[in-house]
């Protein structure tokens, strides 16, 4: 099972749920892949505002951390052409640690953490958490 780049919601029982179920759904010696912005590389790489162009889109972001760091609220604008959308969302925020921890309590075995698809060690240069969690 893989799940790339997950928006893992605020709803803490919700996901401990998605994450039971995912264990009981996996075959035996089942894998899960989970791919996030770690919280470690949040803290190292954070803009309050930014903006870019992505395939003729203009987007302006803007996003606040909670004080604890558990959370990130964004606002996200994006323009095109004569359109102009606002998206607003919440994101809850793991470190490795954590969410390790989490899938250790849902029943997965082994826990690998990584900081890439590439199999990159988790560091303080990793661009991304990568965990690869054995049922």
């Amino acid at each position: 099972m893989f799940l790339r780049r997950s928006a893992i919601s605020k709803m803490r029982r919700t996901i401990r749920r998605v994450l039971e179920n995912v264990y009981e759904s996996l075959k035996e010696e089942g894998e899960l892949l989970i791919e996030i912005m770690g919280k470690e590389v949040l803290a190292r790489i954070f803009q309050e505002k930014r903006w870019w162009e992505e395939d003729g889109v203009i987007i302006l972001e803007e996003s606040k951390l909670s004080e604890d760091w558990s959370s990130v609220e964004s606002r996200w604008i994006t323009i095109r052409d004569d359109r102009r959308d606002d998206f607003r969302f919440s994101l809850r925020l793991y470190s490795a640690a954590q969410l390790s921890e989490l899938l250790k309590s849902c029943g997965f075995g082994q826990v690998r953490v990584y900081g890439d698809l590439s199999g990159s060690p988790y560091n303080q240069t990793a661009k991304r958490l990568v965990i690869v969690a054995h049922k």
